[in-house]
């Protein structure tokens, strides 16, 4: 029997259902857990795709961010996390990410989507790991 997914823009995330029932489970406090965790991996992606943003100015480099500056979106009753690249003065950050042609002395095109793809392999798992972990410290006392 498969394992339930949901895919986001190509990503397919598996064990869908161990996270929602862990959440289920946990109610509000495992909901922030879940939250959290999802927010350090987005800023291990950000931290991982800095060493493959090209640099001519730095400008770009700096650009990166996860958003929200802290906690998460609610959206629908999930939690979401952004990360991006640009603002009003590097407003080139997507030509930069999607030109295949284009070489770079420091750094590669698909700088964020490489690492978001690596990242995700393995992602609910890691979250539900934590969110049960944190359940069982709850349960034992600790």
């Amino acid at each position: 029997m498969p394992k339930p997914s949901l895919e986001i823009g190509g990503i397919e995330f598996t064990n869908i259902d161990r996270l929602r029932d862990a959440i289920t489970m946990g109610g509000k406090k495992a909901a922030k857990e879940a939250a959290k965790r999802l927010r350090n991996e987005a800023q291990e992606v950000l931290a991982k795709s800095r060493d493959l943003v090209p640099v001519d100015t730095g400008a770009l480099k700096a650009s990166g961010r996860v958003r929200p500056e802290v906690g998460v979106y609610t959206v629908g009753g999930n939690a979401e996390v952004w990360i991006t690249y640009g603002s009003t003065a590097v407003d080139y950050a997507v030509y930069v990410h999607e030109d295949l042609g284009k070489f770079h002395p420091h750094g590669q095109a698909k700088f964020l989507e490489i690492p978001l793809v690596q990242q995700s392999y393995g992602l609910v798992d890691r979250i539900a790991d934590r969110v049960e972990r944190v359940l069982k410290d709850e349960l034992r006392g600790a």
